[in-house]
């Protein structure tokens, strides 16, 4: 610029450009709050979002915009730094390497930051759905088996994938129903292993969706976690010493009279039940056969039917052909894996479709095993740990044993109880007691007019167990029980310990049981003792100085409710009983102690008023 003359006017600075008027900056602003706006809207609104995100994927447009704007301002740091320069190009080159690797399902994980070493990790935690080509897969047939090759997919028809082949290979494929497919081509990444609908679980979120039983001729995993799989449903297209286990078993079964004769056999062993030497009907596609299964648990045994299906009494297991079957020659073979806990009844069969009516129906006689009889002639040998609608036995301090004989159907519909208080209260911290309650389909067995049910109890030791049945959606007891337990010789060496600090004290009231009041705890003693004495409830009525140290449901009484067993909180020893509950920390008034049984007057009572 020429320099200023002599009688110029002094030039005036240019005004500068604050935010509101720089206009590459306002664009900027607004393309983020395009983003951000609308999720902070749907959050605070809680809005309902159908069929998943796809109200919000308008935000992509301003989105891409910013990365756009973003790969600019990265390019003009590289031109004045070459060292950031080297960090674009490095991280824009390790996600390429990723997608190269993964290719032809680039599109479906190449995160490095999440965990990659647990097997399927990613398909039971993620949304992994995605359109691959299957490319891969159709290479592998073309390249194995040169012939024509039948396919079943489970998503699309397999020339969709095929139009990325050239024109000689793409006319080899044909799509094909169940019951005459050769290959069944499984895609896991769609419908396989993803979170259900409606579904908010802990992880792991679903259960990794299994291998079908057909031989498994080929699969394409992505770190661990498995995305397409190719199994042989006509073994005749396949090698011989890939369907050779297949015809042995077929030749095994045969050989056997079947469990029930129906338009398929059907083969019943410890481990699993199988159909053999059936035929699939015409309409093969959508064809579900139905084994419904009831089933007793026990300890260390894979969980019973899931909540959904215990009301019901079973656990329905549909599956079509392609998952659980093979074709060889002529015959058909289905095997599906049986649960390891006994089973009570079995019912197979075939339909068109849920809902539809069955095709055909057996039910399978199941006759329970050995060990069952002979575990309840061991049981009936001893008289019980009580007597009731059911009698219940206490078992080696880890299995609690409900039977009865004659039993019917109708006393197994209602929800059994099974309450266990612990002796140490911080084994269950914030509980009570754990809740074991259960329906009969899940714990128990019936053979010759017997019931008879087993729950496995916890490790730690207990006080005491509530049993007894109730139906849940009337919320109405039809019978309950309390099962004093012996107390563990550590807790009988605490007990005699408070006793021997109490005696020199004199009680504080002398009734049926003497009343020890202390700084923390109202102590109940009595010597002699039996078990007479300690069965009704005992009574304890706390009643503040200070009202608002009630909880709001308790203010209106006028008093805190701390009512006991003594099953919960004593233990008898040497001719003596001793039980303590303790007490809250706000200034107490007065106490009142006594007894009484539920529904009646109580057998005694008295009014402390203790010097605190």
């Amino acid at each position: 610029r020429p320099p200023r003359q002599r009688g110029d006017a002094p030039a005036r600075p240019a005004p500068a450009r604050g935010p509101v008027r720089n206009t590459r900056l306002r664009f900027e602003l607004l393309l983020l709050a395009c983003c951000i706006v609308p999720v902070l809207v749907v959050a605070g609104l809680g809005a309902t979002l159908f069929n998943d995100w796809r109200h919000l994927y308008f935000i992509a447009a301003p989105f891409g915009l910013l990365a756009t704007g973003g790969v600019r301002a990265l390019a003009a740091a590289a031109r004045r730094a070459g060292r950031a320069y080297g960090l674009a190009i490095g991280g824009a080159g390790a996600t390429l390497a990723a997608m190269v690797a993964l290719h032809p399902y680039q599109n479906l994980y190449f995160n490095a930051f999440v965990n990659r070493a647990m097997s399927e990790f990613l398909r039971t935690q993620y949304d992994m759905s995605g359109i691959g080509t299957d490319r891969d897969v159709l290479e592998f047939l073309l390249a194995r088996y040169p012939h024509a090759p039948r396919i079943l997919t489970l998503t699309r028809p397999p020339r969709w994938a095929a139009r990325v082949l050239p024109a000689a290979d793409r006319a080899r494929f044909q799509s094909s129903a169940p019951h005459r497919a050769d290959f069944f081509v499984i895609r896991y990444d769609i419908g396989h292993g993803k979170i259900p609908r409606g579904h908010s679980v802990p992880p792991p979120l679903v259960p990794v969706a299994p291998l079908p039983y057909a031989p498994v001729l080929y699969t394409r995993a992505v770190y661990g976690n498995t995305l397409v799989a190719v199994a042989a449903l006509n073994l005749a297209r396949v090698e011989a010493a890939t369907a050779a286990p297949y015809r042995a078993a077929l030749r095994t079964l045969q050989a056997r009279a079947p469990d029930a004769r129906a338009r398929f056999n059907v083969y019943r062993d410890a481990h699993a039940v199988r159909w053999g030497a059936g035929s699939l009907p015409a309409r093969g596609r959508g064809t579900r056969v139905l084994p419904a299964r009831r089933a007793r648990g026990s300890a260390g045994a894979p969980p019973p039917p899931p909540p959904h299906r215990r009301q019901a009494g079973f656990a329905v297991l549909n599956f079509s052909f392609p998952a659980r079957g093979v074709r060889l020659d002529d015959a058909c073979l289905v095997s599906v894996p049986l649960p390891a806990y006994p089973l009570r009844a079995l019912q197979v069969g075939q339909q068109q479709h849920p809902g539809a009516r069955p095709l055909w129906q057996a039910d399978l006689p199941l006759v329970p095993r050995p060990e069952y009889r002979a575990v309840y002639r061991r049981l009936t040998a001893r008289p019980p740990t009580h007597r009731g609608p059911f009698d219940v036995y206490y078992v080696g301090a880890s299995t609690v044993t409900f039977a009865k004989a004659p039993c019917t159907a109708v006393a197994l519909v209602p929800k059994f109880i099974l309450h266990a208080v612990p002796a140490a209260p911080q084994a269950l911290p914030g509980r009570p007691f754990a809740n074991l309650d259960f329906y009969w389909p899940a714990r128990g067995a019936r053979f010759d007019e017997v019931c008879l049910a087993s729950v496995p109890l916890p490790a730690y030791p207990l006080r005491r167990l509530t049993v007894g049945q109730w139906i849940s959606g009337a919320a109405q007891t039809l019978w309950q029980a309390d099962l004093a337990l012996p107390p563990a010789p550590h807790a009988v060496q605490a007990y005699r310990r408070a006793w021997r600090a109490l005696a020199p004290v004199p009680p504080a009231h002398r009734d049926v049981f003497d009343i020890y009041v202390t700084a923390t705890a109202v102590a109940y003693a009595k010597t002699p003792c039996t078990a007479a004495d300690t069965e009704p409830r005992f009574i304890l009525h706390v009643v503040p100085v200070r009202a608002r140290d009630l909880t709001p449901a308790r203010r209106a009484a006028g008093f805190d409710n701390r009512d006991f067993r003594f099953a919960g909180q004593g233990a008898h020893f040497d001719g003596r009983c001793l039980a303590r509950a303790p007490l809250p920390a706000y200034p107490i008034a007065s106490l009142r102690v006594g007894q009484f049984r539920a529904g009646e007057e109580p057998l005694w009572s008295a009014e402390i008023s203790p010097a605190r």
